[in-house]
């Protein structure tokens, strides 16, 4: 565990002390400040069991953006180790599109919209307003983020719509952001939504329990998936972790908290080598792979 130049926990109202890397090296008077306007931005918030219930999806579906943009950046590793070029980009561009999304959703003034932040950040905005957050922390990363955020991006983009001949051996790799960079900048969206989490946490520590129904439709945003080109369907992994939240909380917590081993074990295991047999080391297999690049997980 890193040394801890700022006892964090003391301004976001958690109740122990997360490993933070990059956030804690920042100046406490600043993580004090932050903290103190985010949880009085959250007091305006209506303190019920519904916006629990909000709060309780909205951590659970920026975790799975977070372990998302981990198994993106350990698959990334991979594919350099076995020369697999072609997927580089797109792997480090959406792990940092994930990190955002996961960072934008413990926002408070991000609306719920009836779960439409689930569904609809544009790549433009992940860049623009995480920026514009960010910037209450970090300007410095703030100003990086934006840098390597826009540099990976077209880097994507080039090779989704026009696909220079060169590959990544000409100007184009020398654009591409560099894996370390895109795991620095993850790694301080991961631990800034943890912070926001954290204070979550402390100011609806007094709401009311609520029932966890698997009939409420804020709760059916955690498992129901709907995609106009394919039929709905209900994700019955997701259902499970519902009810096993629901046997230790009925109230949003951090999302180190929400991170659960059983969960994150299984998350990682649905991308695991097929069968039980040990798998070549030209195989990928995700059990083998850091997944706490960016995030500490229980």
């Amino acid at each position: 565990m890193p040394k801890l130049n700022v006892e964090i926990s003391r301004y976001s109202g958690a109740d122990y002390e997360y490993a933070y890397i990059q956030v804690n090296k920042l100046d406490e008077q600043v993580i004090a400040s932050y903290c103190r306007s985010l949880r009085s931005r959250l007091s305006n918030i209506p303190l019920t069991s519904e916006q629990s219930e909000i709060w309780i999806v909205r951590a659970y579906v920026s975790l799975k953006y977070l372990l998302a943009a981990s198994l993106m950046l350990v698959s990334a590793e991979f594919a350099t180790k076995q020369n697999l070029k072609i997927v580089q980009p797109y792997l480090l561009y959406y792990a940092l599109f994930n990190a955002s999304h996961a960072f934008l959703l413990m926002v408070p003034e991000q609306e719920w919209r009836d779960g439409a932040i689930l569904d609809d950040v544009t790549h433009q905005k992940a860049q623009n307003v995480v920026a514009d957050y960010v910037r209450y922390l970090s300007p410095d990363m703030a100003q990086r983020f934006k840098d390597v955020s826009g540099r990976a991006m077209a880097t994507r983009e080039m090779l989704s719509y026009k696909f220079p001949a060169l590959g990544l051996t000409g100007d184009l790799g020398e654009v591409m952001p560099k894996l370390e960079e895109i795991v620095d900048v993850c790694q301080f969206l991961a631990e800034a939504a943890q912070l926001n989490s954290e204070c979550i946490q402390a100011v609806f520590e007094g709401v009311p329990d609520g029932t966890l129904s698997p009939d409420s439709a804020i709760l059916k945003r955690f498992f129901v998936y709907e995609h106009k080109a394919i039929p709905g369907f209900a994700d019955s992994e997701d259902w499970y972790r519902l009810w096993q939240f629901g046997r230790h909380s009925n109230k949003p917590l951090s999302l180190h908290l929400t991170a659960r081993p059983g969960l994150v074990d299984d998350f990682v295991g649905a991308w695991c080598p097929d069968g039980d047999e040990t798998p070549e080391r030209t195989v990928f297999d995700p059990d083998d792979a850091d997944m706490r690049l960016i995030f500490d997980l229980n």
